[in-house]
Parts: structure tokens; C-alpha cells; sequence
């Protein structure tokens, strides 16, 4: 096991980790970063990073990448010859050790970066940790990143994300079609978008999540205020100008009518994606009729995660608490 006086070059190059370091941050190559050297203990001390809490992903992932496969592509070659961006598409399965955990719904967490990286260090493996240890199954999307026009790639790898789960159920000891959603940041915006009544599930033949949980997540291109600068990511995301975005049909509160319940984390100081969207996606629920939970961060900015040591700590049973409630009022 590691612990916190392991730097990020030791936990990365140890052998049994090397075939998945690609993908502690997909798209950035942490070798060339400063921390690369600093232990985790350091990485904290800074606050670089929330590094106890990827201290304790770390360690899951060790134990998964010793279990055995647990990193399966989702697409094949000839798909990938077709699109290069699938090749990096995959799922990866954190299976929970109770026994119990088979016959409850299982978290398809989508980790955040912008849409050109994907934060799995911080919000995809401590992430499954958590849940699994709550009893759990979670798989982790690694979805396409990188633009112009991206979307509606990743909603395209969430609906085969979610096929291949009902084809390999069995071995993967997955309640199929019984699922929930978790998204940071740019996943936020996937699982926001996958829940819209135009382009989310119900346009692929899927089944609705039971819940989905937005974290810090983007929603709404109508509502970005002035001094947010991020018309470079209406170009990565959709291809088009801010105005043109929010002129879109991609605005997350008007097509709110096939959200299932939804449990809302933000903080209020976010200088990343803008509290405004939480405010906005909370706002068009309670209008619509949508059960929801919207915990605010007082003080907080971006990329809390798992919230350890923070005023939003315990988010994640608190969540699980909401989906069994929700669950029992649906027997």
C-alpha cells in the first residue's frame, strides 16, 4: 500500500501501476508537472491537491489493478481506426466487496478536466473508493476529450458505456439498468446533458439513472455572467461562439423534463465553473417538480471532490442516504 511519503513519480512508476498512469489525468502528461517529485504528504501540506483523499483512490486502484482486468476499452479496433478519439474510451470497473452490493444500483462516475483531460487521481478512483466502501459498485467513465465540436461524443460513450454493462452483467456482477450518476465539472455537464429530454438517455433507448449527482458541474451557456471568459470552451464543447451556445438547445434548464431526482454540490467561491449553474440547474427543478438537494460550499472553490476536511465532508453518504429514501419511496 502506499502512503503519504510515497511521491507521485514513486506511486506512478511503481510496475504495478505503470500500465495505468496514462490515466491519473488523461491528457496530461504529469511527468512534465512540479508535483511530479513532492510526496503526497506535500501535496496536501500546499494544497495542490486533496491528497489524502487520492492517497486513498491510489490504493484502490492498486488493489483493482492486482485483482485482476478491470479496464475494459469500448470500442473496437475498427471503430477506433474510424475515430482515434475512442481508442482511450474505456470503462473501469471498482466492484465493491459486499455481498449485498449486486442487487443495488451501481455509480457510473464521469470525472471532470475541461473536456481536454480527465481528473480520475481526485474524482474518479477516490471517488469509487468511497462508494464501494458505502456498498457499492462504480464504474468510471473515461470518455473522448478534446474539441472542436466534442459533443455529443461523450454522451454517445456514456449510452455504450451502458450497453456493454447489459451485454457483460454477469461477470461484472452489475444490477443492469439499475444505475445513478456522479459527474464533476466537465462530467457534471456529461451527466446534466445525459438527464436533458433532448439529448440525454431517453434519445439513445436507455433507461433513466435513479439519481444523478452533479458536483460543481456546468449547466447552463445562457446563464454564464459577465467576467466569466469561457467562449474557448463553447468552441472545444459544441464548436460554436458563447452566443451561440446559449442561443442552443443545449441549455440544461430547458429541457429538465426527464430528470430523475438530483443531489447538487457547488461552492460558492468556484472561480472554475461558476456556482451560478448550480444555482440555475436547482432553480428549474424546483419549477418543474423535480425532487433535488442542493448543498452549498460557504468559502469553497473548485475541484473539492470527496470534500475531506471541508464543510461539504460526508457528501457522499449523505447521497447514498438520499438514493435509499428514493428508493424506498419507489417500492
Amino acid at each position: 500500500m502506499f502512503t503519504k511519503k510515497n511521491t507521485m513519480k514513486e506511486i506512478m512508476t511503481d510496475p504495478r501501476m505503470a500500465p495505468y498512469a496514462e490515466r491519473f489525468v488523461l491528457g496530461l502528461d504529469l511527468s512534465k508537472t512540479p508535483f511530479y517529485e513532492m510526496t503526497i504528504e506535500e501535496l496536501s501540506r500546499q494544497h495542490i491537491f486533496y491528497g489524502y483523499s487520492m492517497l486513498n483512490g491510489f490504493n484502490r486502484l492498486l488493489e483493482a489493478a492486482e485483482e485482476g482486468p478491470f479496464c475494459y476499452p469500448l470500442y473496437s479496433e475498427e471503430e477506433i481506426k474510424a475515430d482515434p478519439k475512442k481508442e482511450k474510451v474505456c470503462l473501469m470497473h471498482f466492484p465493491s466487496m459486499d455481498p449485498e452490493a449486486d442487487e443495488r444500483p451501481f455509480l457510473v462516475c464521469v470525472p471532470g478536466g475541461g473536456n481536454v483531460e480527465i481528473w480520475n487521481m481526485s474524482e474518479g478512483f477516490p471517488i469509487a473508493n468511497h462508494y464501494n466502501q458505502l456498498g457499492y459498485h462504480v464504474v468510471v467513465l473515461n470518455y473522448r476529450i478534446g474539441g472542436p465540436e466534442l459533443y455529443p461524443a461523450p454522451l454517445e460513450d456514456m449510452a455504450r458505456l451502458l450497453r456493454y454493462i447489459e451485454e457483460h452483467k454477469k461477470e461484472l456482477h452489475l444490477n443492469a439498468g439499475h444505475y445513478f450518476t456522479a459527474g464533476f465539472s466537465a462530467g457534471g455537464y456529461l451527466v446534466n446533458t445525459w438527464c436533458m429530454d433532448n439529448h440525454g438517455y431517453a434519445a439513445y433507448d436507455l433507461p433513466s439513472p435513479i439519481m444523478n449527482v452533479s458536483v460543481y458541474g456546468f449547466a447552463s451557456w445562457k446563464g454564464v455572467r459577465e467576467g466569466w471568459d469561457i467562449g474557448s470552451w463553447g468552441i472545444t464543447t459544441h464548436g460554436v461562439s458563447l452566443k451561440e451556445a446559449a442561443a442552443s438547445d443545449w441549455n440544461v434548464e430547458d429541457h429538465i423534463s426527464t430528470f430523475p431526482p438530483t443531489y447538487i454540490l457547488h461552492g460558492d467561491s468556484d472561480h472554475s465553473c461558476d456556482f451560478i449553474n448550480s444555482v440555475i440547474l436547482a432553480d428549474a427543478l424546483k419549477e418543474a417538480g423535480i425532487p433535488y438537494v442542493f448543498e452549498v460550499g460557504h468559502g469553497m472553490d473548485h475541484g473539492f471532490g470527496e470534500g475531506l476536511f471541508s464543510e461539504l465532508r460526508g457528501w457522499i453518504e449523505r447521497s447514498v442516504n438520499y438514493l435509499i429514501q428514493l428508493s424506498e419511496k419507489s417500492r
